[in-house]
């Protein structure tokens, strides 16, 4: 059943896809609620074949959503992260960087694109957009104060890692490993620790 929505959902934006199609026209409030749903919902399976068809609906959709409005961050953001999840790199980024060439400040193109590289191990790139999403909005945003304080950790940087920790558990005091890694920092001499220094000179 799964399989044959996803056929129709795909042949109509395929019919959309034309150059005689009046884009403005479109309402994209209903298209939206769409995407957001079939991404929503790919992320949340296990099952990589159903995740796999339902990014490709969600992309569709987001397409259609950046024809409609070529001025939009989001959909941008979202073909990035789709393009991400599915490891075509050069496509996510040419998409975070529309998203962001158009609003170079936006906390939501810059907090995902600082993931992109995060993921990838990139430490100094993920910093450099998860500061500007920082800076912009999204200081009270749980997940995000916990990558900066592992990448300032892992950089060895262990004042801005306990920082940024203290941050996060105030947020949400739930998680029982930040506290003891807040511990542990409070633990450690910064100056003279081989701990510190180790991670300096990777």
């Amino acid at each position: 059943m799964l399989n044959t929505s996803v056929y129709a959902i795909q042949k109509g934006l395929l019919e959309y896809d034309d150059n005689r199609v009046d884009y403005s026209l479109m309402n994209p409030e209903p298209i939206q609620i769409e995407a957001d749903y079939y991404l929503d919902t790919a992320l949340a399976t296990q099952d990589f074949k159903i995740q796999k068809q339902l990014l490709e609906v969600a992309s569709g959709k987001y397409f259609l959503l950046s024809k409609i409005n070529p001025q939009a961050i989001t959909p941008y953001v979202q073909l990035a992260r789709i393009y991400d999840i599915t490891k075509h790199d050069k496509y996510a980024k040419e998409y975070f960087y529309k998203a962001t060439n158009l609003e170079y400040l936006n906390p939501f193109a810059n907090f995902y694109f600082g993931e992109y590289y995060f993921k990838r191990n990139d430490f100094r790139r993920a910093l450099k957009y998860y500061q500007i999403a920082y800076q912009n909005g999204y200081n009270e945003i749980y997940e995000l104060n916990i990558r900066l304080a592992m990448i300032y950790e892992k950089l060895g940087d262990l004042e801005n890692a306990r920082k940024y920790y203290n941050t996060a558990i105030t947020i949400d005091s739930s998680n029982s490993n930040i506290i003891n890694k807040i511990e542990q920092l409070n633990q450690l001499n910064y100056d003279s620790s081989e701990y510190y220094h180790n991670f300096i000179r990777e």
